[in-house]
């Protein structure tokens, strides 16, 4: 006593979208019990037609590398009325990866971008940037540039940022029966508060500084996203040289203000503070698949 499934001629249909929206395929079966003298349950039956999640059927996929990322997310089952112990099985079976038009391109990468700065002291005009943003601190050599601050009393200047989100997806699952490996949490945590050796994104080198991920489970993916940080003054603090007891060092600027003129003191030294010392490729948080999907999208424009 068992049961049959065999899919019925010119049942498949197709449903394709773009990474990472939900491609399908739709299969339908006559499922059929083999002995006429008894009646299977109702736990048999539905156990027969299949459970969701799981992979479509070998018979299925014939080693296609794309339907084998489909997984049946839904079964229906109706009973043949004019036939004992025979019913119609649809199969509805979906993935993330792509579509059948490149199956070997399933990659899925977009980044978002917004305008926002950070409010800083600015003891110092138009002063030169270290290569990279990389200094010693307390090294003891002034910025230059233009004073602008009053009595010791900085500007308070906004300097301009990008905040960059890039969303990427993972696949959970692999083609055998054990489970994938997790994303790599501990080097996407490594790389927070470092900024770019290299130029990423289109970004200089030093003015990138990775903030962090966010993930969620979709399905059998991760929505991944990383969040990264452009800073025009390449995170660069302006710190007053400061005498024994913190203030700063003050000197006659040459300047004076109001009627009659009063001459006022200005901070005589001032070095650049770099809190993110350490600098990295970002090897480890975008695939070059990522990138591609990324800086080459698809489709090519029609000349």
């Amino acid at each position: 006593m068992s049961f049959t499934l065999v899919e019925r001629a010119n049942s498949r249909t197709y449903s394709l979208v773009p990474t990472p929206g939900e491609s399908s395929i739709t299969l339908q079966y006559l499922m059929t019990w083999s002995d006429a003298s008894t009646q299977p349950n109702e736990g048999q039956i539905l156990a027969a037609a299949g459970t969701p999640p799981s992979r479509i059927s070998s018979t299925v996929y014939t080693g296609d590398p794309y339907l084998k990322t489909m997984v049946i997310r839904e079964v229906s089952i109706e009973p043949v009325r004019e036939r004992q112990n025979a019913w119609i099985v649809t199969h509805r079976a979906s993935t993330r990866n792509g579509s059948l038009l490149s199956q070997t391109d399933g990659s899925y990468c977009t980044c978002t971008r917004a305008t926002v700065v950070r409010s800083t002291a600015m003891y110092r005009k138009d002063a030169a940037f270290p290569a990279n943003g990389t200094v010693a601190f307390a090294s003891g050599a002034d910025i230059a540039g233009t004073k602008v601050d009053t009595n010791g009393k900085p500007k308070v200047y906004d300097v301009p940022q990008q905040l960059v989100t890039i969303e990427t997806q993972y696949d959970r699952t692999l083609t055998a029966a054990s489970p994938a490996a997790e994303p790599l949490w501990s080097v996407y945590t490594s790389y927070v508060g470092q900024r770019n050796s290299a130029v990423f994104l289109g970004f200089p080198i030093g003015t990138l500084l990775y903030q962090g991920f966010q993930t969620a489970p979709e399905d059998n993916y991760y929505r991944m996203s990383h969040t990264f940080l452009y800073d025009a003054w390449y995170h660069l603090d302006q710190i007053p040289c400061p005498n024994p007891t913190g203030e700063p060092i003050l000197t006659n600027g040459g300047v004076s203000i109001g009627t009659p003129a009063v001459p006022i003191l200005q901070v005589k030294d001032v070095v650049y503070l770099q809190r993110y010392d350490t600098l990295s490729a970002f090897s480890g948080i975008l695939a070059a698949a990522d990138l591609t999907a990324l800086t080459s999208p698809k489709p090519l424009a029609i000349a």
